[in-house]
């Protein structure tokens, strides 16, 4: 009587397990094999069969399977079936999962940002400065340590690493778009050397890495490769804000959007400057 009830309860042939949980017979076979999922195997002819109540068994192995755990970790699991392990097991891959989460929220939030600054380029193509909100928009800086020296990216290589080691642990702060940024007292002296290596962001301030601009509202101005030497367009920025009676109250921040070399050593780049003013 009781090998008549499994042999009703067990009448699911592999085939038909397998497309019940949208899996394929390799992967029931392997599963059999280390023993996360058994089915009973007639003793005449050898075939397996499956009871349709082990198909909540096969999504539990897929959930965890797809949380990240290993084959190895589920077979313990489903061997030693505690709620304290369950708890554990499932806690500790939610924690992961999240951080996962946030480090893809971030990247997404890096390529907005970039997206944010080339789709407004199409509102401001003619190359002159312009007024515009701070968004919300704060920054991350890492002082460079030889400042006279800093004149080219090639001279400030170390710092530029050294800013990256600083912000990648950052959940805020990614690692494009950056630049750099001179201070305005050397801008309004016409002494252009870079004092920091920064990062933009539009999470809100931490005020421990990350500070929002000291002022809600940016001179801005694009500069690309085809245009004239990046001088003239600091002066430009200088010059509309003595003509409009605007005071500069930050350090005039340079991000680099495109910054490529081509085997023929040429130099392709594009630029996003901005200084906050009052």
């Amino acid at each position: 009587m009781q090998e008549e009830r499994i042999n009703q309860e067990y009448n699911l042939s592999v085939s038909q397990f397998a497309r019940l949980c949208n899996t394929t017979r390799d992967t029931l076979r392997h599963y059999y094999e280390i023993g996360l999922l058994t089915p009973k195997i007639d003793e005449k002819n050898g075939y397996h069969y499956y009871s349709s109540s082990q198909i909540s068994s096969f999504y539990f192995i897929s959930v965890f399977r797809q949380a990240g755990c290993s084959l190895k970790e589920i077979n313990e699991l489903i061997h030693d079936y505690s709620k304290e392990n369950l708890l554990t097991t499932a806690g500790n891959k939610i924690y992961e999962m999240e951080c996962e989460v946030k480090k893809l929220q971030q990247r997404i939030h890096s390529l907005n940002t970039g997206l944010w600054l080339l789709n407004d380029y199409e509102l401001h193509r003619n190359d002159a400065p312009f007024l515009r909100d701070t968004d919300g928009l704060t920054l991350f800086k890492t002082p460079i340590l030889e400042k006279e020296r800093a004149t080219s990216t090639g001279a400030i290589a170390f710092d530029i690493k050294h800013h990256l080691t600083r912000n990648n642990p950052s959940e805020d702060i990614s690692a494009f778009p950056i630049g750099v940024s001179i201070s305005r007292d050397d801008l309004l002296v016409g002494h252009y050397v870079y004092s920091n290596i920064i990062s933009i962001s539009q999470n809100k301030p931490d005020n421990q890495d990350t500070f929002a601009l000291p002022s809600e509202k940016m001179l801005c101005c694009y500069h690309d490769h085809t245009k004239k030497d990046i001088t003239d367009t600091y002066l430009k920025l200088v010059d509309y804000a003595k003509k409009n009676k605007l005071t500069l109250c930050s350090d005039l921040n340079i991000i680099s959007l495109i910054n490529l070399y081509n085997l023929e050593e040429k130099h392709a780049y594009f630029k996003y400057l901005f200084i906050c003013v009052e």
